[in-house]
């Protein structure tokens, strides 16, 4: 396994962490804790005791590590350290999922129960980024409520099999367009749940996901649904700071209520919905699809709907044939 984390994605990340991280001497306290020989402090001359840069420190305790072939060892010990002390001062990473997810696609993952690294199986198909979050630590995410319109009724009178054929394709499609997307469902009840996605393209993401299964919604009902009537759906989408837990169940999120709230609340069938936490960081392109709605607890809300998009797009291509003179 050793030779996994010689790798030159990981190393650069690990130079990375560590020389964001820690001073010259910390790097040097860090390598003695492996090894009591280990020492980079430069020989004192006329200008006094010359200190490396904390990167270029970094690139010795790298290759001190990589040498020895424990880098490894390395990695567990920062794991460890995050969120805990290290000579009386706290330190948090915000780098070291990232070193998670890049080992991940390089085939280890990491056991935080056991402190132990695995070889991950090809299979493993879902969101890097869901095995490697550690347990109450803090992160920002962006949150989809999703919800089938009237779905009692309409399945109220249909055959369980259809029934059952029906809404498990209508997972799948969230499941593969979710993950497509870099999502993760966190909680579904049937006719609806919660997906949620995380990093730093974590908004745009939750937005393409949300737009690309309402794209998808019209060629599901024609070819994978067996009601009688069309499925619609909802969607409303908020982010915020929560602290992570792998029972999803016990998150306690006031963004995940408020964007179930939006998508229940004040979402037309087959739109989304974002609060103004989401619309103010879009850039102006994807902001023009979005009208603004109303608020709700004290939060303006926008709202999209293709068949809107698509209708204001034909009156610009209207406009342009009137420019144009062609009749």
């Amino acid at each position: 396994m050793n030779q996994h984390f010689n790798k030159p994605a990981i190393t650069h990340k690990l130079i990375e962490i560590i020389g964001n991280n820690f001073s010259y001497e910390e790097i040097i306290v860090i390598g003695k804790r492996f090894n009591k020989d280990f020492d980079i402090r430069m020989e004192e001359n006329r200008f006094g005791r010359l200190r490396l840069p904390p990167h270029t420190a970094s690139e010795h305790l790298i290759d001190f590590f990589r040498n020895s072939e424990s880098a490894h060892e390395l990695v567990r010990f920062l794991i460890d350290l995050d969120c805990h002390s290290l000579n009386g001062r706290e330190v948090v990473f915000d780098e070291l999922e990232d070193l998670l997810i890049i080992l991940r696609q390089n085939g280890i993952g990491y056991d935080f129960n056991g402190r132990e690294f695995y070889f991950v199986s090809e299979k493993d198909d879902g969101p890097k980024w869901e095995e490697c979050l550690q347990e109450n630590k803090e992160y920002e995410f962006s949150y989809v409520s999703v919800d089938i319109v009237k779905s009692s009724e309409l399945i109220r009178r249909e055959d369980i099999k259809l029934v059952y054929y029906t809404v498990n394709s209508l997972y799948e499609l969230f499941k593969n367009t979710a993950h497509s997307n870099n999502g993760s469902i966190w909680s579904w009840q049937g006719d609806g749940g919660i997906i949620a996605f995380w990093g730093e393209h974590s908004i745009l993401q939750s937005l393409y996901f949300s737009m690309e299964v309402l794209g998808l919604l019209p060629l599901f009902n024609a070819r994978d649904n067996k009601f009688a009537n069309d499925i619609n759906l909802r969607f409303g989408i908020d982010r915020g700071w929560s602290i992570y837990k792998r029972d999803k169940g016990s998150i306690i999120s006031h963004n995940i209520n408020f964007a179930a709230h939006l998508e229940k609340k004040c979402t037309d069938i087959n739109s989304v919905t974002i609060s103004e936490r989401i619309y103010d960081v879009l850039g102006d392109k994807l902001r023009s699809y979005f009208q603004s709605v109303g608020e709700l607890d004290d939060t303006r809300f926008y709202t999209y709907s293709p068949s809107g998009f698509y209708t204001r797009y034909a009156d610009i291509c209207d406009l342009q044939t009137l420019e144009e003179g062609v009749l």
